[in-house]
């Protein structure tokens, strides 16, 4: 665990995302929890050393089983994006069987404890915008649309600390599967544009960064929608680009996951990016 700054501690050594704590008067407030239930307990119990008392929020950043799925070992409220809210609402009781299997497959030592847990839901949520004060301390959380239409960022005023969830990541290739690439490259404008100083970023995954990192992350959706843009004005068949398939892997040959899982993703991310700009084409 790591002291950002005063009070702002993250961890980025768990398997799969990033997750922070902010040390308030009242209590801690967490950003996002581990995605598999042996680390979600380790950081359960590093909580409580940070604080005695009772863990008052969690802040999920979007709504991706790899963050939703072990919320209930910090037995705390929700506050998440209005579409992270309605799609855990969605869920009914149990989370589904297909967001266990894509995490056990990543790390099947760890997947093994997983299983379809009762649904945590939302307690608070938003669409825009939301102040939190808690403990003397404000945060303020924003829409990040673009990765997912629930993706929140949360930016800590009094430390210029901001949390951007998957809208930036390191060290890997952005995920496009479900993206819409357009509103995501607005959104990190957004935080590109920010009115106040930003200290340090952390990102959704990987390493923290810094403008340089948020503009990286822009530069690669950018040139998949070329890429793409260029592959289907030349009229060239859709199975083709999975020849671009290294091209975009090598963003992430720093990264811990397994290649072939990458691949699969970054494969994901080249269809979904084709029928996109295909659709907005009028196609």
């Amino acid at each position: 665990m790591q002291e950002i700054a005063e009070n702002v501690f993250i961890e980025t050594a768990y398997d799969g995302v990033n997750v922070g704590a902010i040390r308030t008067r009242r209590g801690i407030i967490a950003i996002d929890v581990p995605s598999y239930p042996r680390q979600a307990r380790d950081w359960a119990m590093r909580l409580h050393a940070l604080s005695p008392r009772s863990v008052q929020y969690i802040i999920l950043t979007d709504y991706h089983g790899d963050r939703i799925l072990n919320a209930r070992w910090l037995n705390a409220p929700i506050i998440a994006h209005e579409a992270t809210a309605e799609r855990l609402r969605s869920y009914d009781k149990r989370y589904p069987q297909t967001l266990i299997e894509s995490l056990a497959s990543r790390n099947p030592e760890l997947g093994r404890e997983l299983s379809q847990s009762p649904v945590e839901h939302a307690s608070i949520s938003f669409t825009k915008l939301m102040q939190l004060w808690k403990g003397g301390l404000e945060l303020q959380l924003f829409a990040t649309s673009g990765p997912t239409t629930g993706s929140v960022g949360v930016y800590l005023p009094d430390s210029g600390v901001m949390f951007t969830g998957d809208c930036v990541v390191t060290d890997a290739p952005p995920l496009l599967a479900e993206a819409d690439t357009a509103v995501w490259l607005q959104s990190i404008q957004h935080i590109q544009n920010w009115p106040d100083p930003i200290r340090h970023i952390v990102p959704g995954r990987g390493k923290p960064t810094d403008l340089a990192g948020v503009t990286a992350v822009a530069n690669y959706i950018q040139s998949m929608r070329n890429r793409l843009q260029t592959h289907i004005s030349q009229q060239l068949p859709r199975e083709n680009i999975y020849h671009y398939l290294s091209e975009f892997l090598a963003f992430g040959s720093a990264y811990s996951m397994p290649v072939e899982w990458l691949k699969k993703q970054i494969k994901y991310s080249l269809e979904h990016v084709y029928d996109e700009i295909q659709l907005a084409n009028g196609n």
